[in-house]
């Protein structure tokens, strides 16, 4: 049975009074229509900084941190709850690292063990020897860190019904990629990409930018829906600027999460012919774009966290607020008595504005718009709540727009 006691609700909000209380309260990354009050739970750091993790690791291993852990929670291996990342690391400035946060912070005030592995490479082998690892070490709940899993945990959700599974953006597939029924031990959430990437591509054309750059690292669901909705923000605010003629995309992805010398090339190539900002949205290919925009004077967008602190280059970050997504939904789990509650079991949950888990940083140090004020952002939110713009998360194909996109295949 479920529990719905008062000592339980307590304890949540001892967690995210204890979130607080570590990140220093203040406007943290805060997606809320406020920026000067933000409401509890819309961002969550860590209660101490992310520990280094070495992306070669082997996935046999998990990533010692009992040193660093001050709360005496973390496990070497045998911890109730384990993340499993992909190769890029727990400490990449993105979602690896959100994704832990949500972990750390959760497990540390409820007085759960944890621990988190690394594949050691990007292949469905690498995730399937990851995950059997954490397994094989005693965990209760596997936290799947991004779609890199969809096929690894196909092939292994109903062999462990026992153990319970949390997949972040992404479904249980077969090894052709068909989606498979989503088994009762495991709950899959995402999220509604195509918001954030709207809301970056609308208000980086009211700043005043019309010579703008997506560069999507693998295409996966997701990241096609930031793309997605990056380009219907943009050709929206062209369209009621009143410069649709005088706006122009360049668009590709790169199949990679990690940084790649050809991406810088076709960056910096980007910059030089006019580009003036790239989203650069995938794993770690922003430190590509970084690069190039470092040497040729250009600007980025971040994607999924903020990357304002990263350098002053980043305009905006599209946020999804991926560690809070993660403390609602472990609180869920251990309400419910340590399985998923009947809602959630086999079920997809997709966050998004609506939820407060969607948006760009407010913070005074990430808010970088120059042009723009913070009640042009909260009217945009408005609009999008009431049903006044609606955002397709069609990803079949590119929207069409009145805008010009070129697309480029050879990234």
């Amino acid at each position: 049975m479920r529990i719905h006691g008062y000592l339980h609700k307590f304890m949540f909000i001892c967690i995210l009074i204890l979130i607080f209380t570590c990140a220093g309260c203040g406007k943290s990354s805060t997606t809320v229509e406020e920026a000067k009050s933000p409401e509890p739970g819309y961002t969550v750091t860590p209660a101490t900084s992310p520990e280094p993790s070495d992306s070669q690791m082997s996935s046999a291993s998990p990533v010692p941190d009992a040193a660093k852990d001050y709360y005496g929670d973390y496990m070497e291996s045998g911890g109730e709850v384990a993340l499993v990342i992909d190769c890029n690391g727990v400490e990449d400035n993105g979602y690896n690292q959100a994704a832990y946060e949500g972990a750390k912070t959760y497990a540390q005030a409820a007085g759960v063990s944890y621990s988190y592995y690394c594949a050691e490479s990007d292949t469905d082998e690498a995730y399937v020897k990851a995950l059997e690892m954490a397994i094989a070490n005693n965990a209760k709940l596997v936290i799947c860190v991004s779609a890199h899993f969809e096929q690894a945990l196909g092939s292994l959700q109903e062999d462990f019904p026992d153990i319970h599974f949390l997949l972040l953006d992404g479904v249980p597939k077969d090894a052709s990629g068909k989606e498979l029924p989503i088994a009762p031990n495991v709950h899959c959430v995402s999220y509604h990409e195509e918001e954030a990437g709207y809301l970056a591509g609308y208000m980086t054309v009211l700043e005043g930018y019309t010579n703008l750059g997506f560069i999507g690292g693998e295409t996966f669901p997701s990241i096609k829906r930031y793309g997605a909705g990056f380009l219907q923000g943009i050709d929206a605010a062209a369209c009621e600027l009143g410069i649709s003629d005088d706006v122009s995309v360049n668009y590709g992805y790169t199949d990679t999460i990690l940084p790649d010398q050809r991406i810088e090339e076709v960056s910096a190539k980007w910059y030089e012919s006019g580009t003036e900002i790239i989203f650069a949205c995938g794993g770690s290919i922003y430190e590509s774009v970084l690069s190039s925009a470092e040497s040729c004077n250009g600007l980025l967008i971040g994607a999924d966290t903020d990357h304002s602190s990263i350098s002053k280059l980043f305009l905006t970050s599209a946020i999804k607020e991926i560690n809070y997504s993660v403390i609602m939904t472990l609180d869920e789990y251990f309400a419910c008595g340590n399985i998923w509650p009947e809602e959630l079991a086999g079920q997809l949950t997709t966050y998004g504005i609506s939820d407060k888990c969607i948006g760009l940083p407010l913070s005074d140090h990430a808010w970088r718009f120059e042009t723009v004020l913070y009640s042009d952002y909260t009217k945009l939110l408005s609009r999008i709540k009431n049903g006044e713009i609606k955002i397709s998360d069609n990803i079949a194909s590119l929207p069409k727009t009145n805008i010009q996109v070129n697309y480029h295949n050879d990234l």
